[in-house]
């Protein structure tokens, strides 16, 4: 009888975790169940200043369960790009799947340390966490600067944990900030890139905010 009590105990944990899980995961919710939060982004600009955008298909490998916006953002009078990606969705999903683990998977090393930076000066400031990526391809090493950082309500920010940071409220928005390192990037060119990282995160906080 003990032996079966036990067993009972055990089952009725691991069914408990496994219950936890498929609902902190949204594991048994439906591909179309994230596309609301979208529309609070489907007529974002595409021209920011110098900086002018294109959308970008999604890629194969994101999440159907979340909604997603992808661009290139190119500055007409110097070349230089940012990528933007922005993934809206459900707090257990949204707040997965990061730079630090699905890039070097694919190949990229970590050239510096992984830290958090505020974008602008004051409070509050959209804070990300940001690293340089490099991964080596036939046609030589590409070498880019990744932000990315997370909100629910328009203020931007980088949590340790933020599947546990945001699990009160739903959905939740994720964005990634990309550029290109060369190493002949002067400090205008950086400022030029943040200047519109700025500009494109307060549009979204803006929208959020509202």
């Amino acid at each position: 009888m003990r032996q079966l009590f036990l067993t009972l105990v055990i089952a009725a944990a691991l069914l408990g975790v496994g219950v936890y899980h498929g609902f902190a995961t949204d594991r048994w919710a439906s591909a179309a169940a994230d596309e609301q939060p979208s529309r609070l982004f489907a007529d974002l600009p595409l021209q920011y200043g110098d900086w002018k955008g294109e959308l970008l298909p999604r890629d194969t490998d994101e999440d159907a369960k979340t909604s997603a916006i992808d661009c290139r953002f190119t500055n007409v009078k110097t070349g230089k790009w940012v990528l933007t990606a922005l993934s809206s969705g459900r707090t257990g999903r949204v707040a997965v799947h990061n730079p630090e683990h699905c890039y070097l998977g694919s190949g990229y090393r970590v050239v510096d340390a992984i830290r958090p930076e505020s974008l602008a000066a004051g409070k509050p400031s959209p804070t990300f966490w940001t690293g340089h990526f490099e991964k080596k391809k036939p046609t030589g090493v590409e070498s880019i600067r990744i932000y990315w950082g997370w909100s629910n309500d328009g203020n931007w920010q980088a949590p340790d944990y933020p599947r546990f940071f945001f699990s009160p409220t739903r959905p939740l928005h994720k964005l990634y900030l990309i550029h290109p390192v060369t190493g002949r990037d002067s400090p205008d060119d950086l400022a030029a890139y943040k200047e519109f990282m700025v500009q494109y995160a307060a549009e979204l906080s803006r929208r959020l905010a509202n």
